[in-house]
């Protein structure tokens, strides 16, 4: 049985898990400016991570990368090293960065992590939102292995770069006074520690992931059908062996733009019997949109909020992308004695 081991979080609303999960939970939210002017000539908000120093581009990540990884591993001592896992933002999200940073920046991570990873087995995936997939599909697969206890999986990214906040609005990505179909700029790091050898202090039984392909994904031109992300909603329940009516909470990485949340109800629409879950959670109320980050951040909630007893049932987390790729994961709580 594969488990949450342990998991770390770093948000606009929290500098550690705990802090991370109670604020999202509770949606709190905090703004501040940014030094990029919308249409209107006024300066745009975000949410940003309030760091003591203003680290920028990729070390602002490494700073992110550094943290969460050192508390999910907080108390961990694997007889092996593990291998890291880590989803970053696309190789050409910042355009002063050399070519080779999402490389540089795992050797970094690999570095000065407080436990040895494994140098052979651990790598990036420079793909976004898109990443969270493959990532998790390497990540169980390796935790196939007999030999190979724990696995650590996640993603940091920063949608408040100078750079890349001035390319999304070229892009009509961003909520602002003309654009009411767009998102707030967010970041956050979230890292999980899965263990096929879970511990009494574990967070939270790992009991399905699945994945989705949509074909009518952002830019293709083609209606909204949501097949691909009730594809992965079905096939993730499916190795659950549950019904949607037996989860206790949905949590969804959508951030603002409308086609997101249509997709969601339309897949939902399917793979229910016209009653809902009891909770459904959106993380980025509170950090706003985190990209390469964010589908960990849904799993790293609920496996906070099964740890400490919240949901009693099994809950689920659901991915999207601006491709074709969608995902699905189902948690429950473990049997405390």
């Amino acid at each position: 049985m594969i488990a949450v081991e342990a998991a770390g979080a770093l948000t606009p609303v929290g500098t550690n898990l705990t802090d991370s999960m109670i604020a999202l939970f509770t949606r709190v939210q905090i703004f501040g400016d940014l030094n990029v002017l919308d249409e209107e000539g006024e300066p745009l908000s975000g949410m940003k991570i309030p760091f003591p120093a203003e680290p920028a581009g990729p070390e602002r990540l490494l700073a992110m990368a550094n943290a969460v990884v050192d508390e999910a591993t907080l108390g961990v001592e694997p007889s092996v090293r593990t291998p890291l896992i880590l989803c970053l933002p696309e190789a050409g999200a910042f355009a002063d960065a050399p070519a080779e940073w999402p490389t540089d920046l795992l050797r970094n991570v690999i570095a000065k992590a407080a436990i040895p990873l494994d140098t052979v087995r651990s790598r990036v995936i420079a793909r976004g939102r898109a990443g969270v997939v493959e990532a998790l599909g390497v990540a169980l697969t390796l935790l196939k292995e007999p030999t190979m206890p724990y696995c650590l999986v996640g993603g940091v990214d920063s949608a408040v770069d100078d750079g890349r906040v001035e390319a999304l609005i070229g892009e009509s990505r961003l909520l602002t006074v003309s654009n009411k179909d767009g998102y707030v700029p967010g970041e956050a790091g979230a890292m999980l520690l899965l263990s096929n050898r879970p511990g009494p202090g574990a967070m939270a039984h790992w009991l399905g992931a699945a994945d989705g392909k949509e074909e009518a994904c952002r830019g293709s031109n083609r209606p909204i059908t949501g097949t691909g992300l009730q594809e992965a909603m079905a096939k993730a329940l499916a190795q659950a062996k549950l019904d949607f009516e037996g989860l206790d909470c949905l949590v969804h990485d959508f951030s603002g733009e409308q086609r997101y949340f249509e997709e969601l109800l339309l897949a939902k629409s399917r793979v229910s019997r016209g009653r809902g879950t009891g909770t459904i959670e959106v993380p980025a109320f509170s950090t706003g949109e985190t990209g390469a980050a964010a589908g960990f951040l849904s799993i790293a909630m609920l496996a906070f909020l099964h740890a400490k007893a919240v949901h009693k049932r099994a809950s689920m987390a659901v991915f999207t992308s601006d491709g074709p790729e969608r995902g699905a994961v189902v948690l429950r709580a473990i049997e405390r004695r």
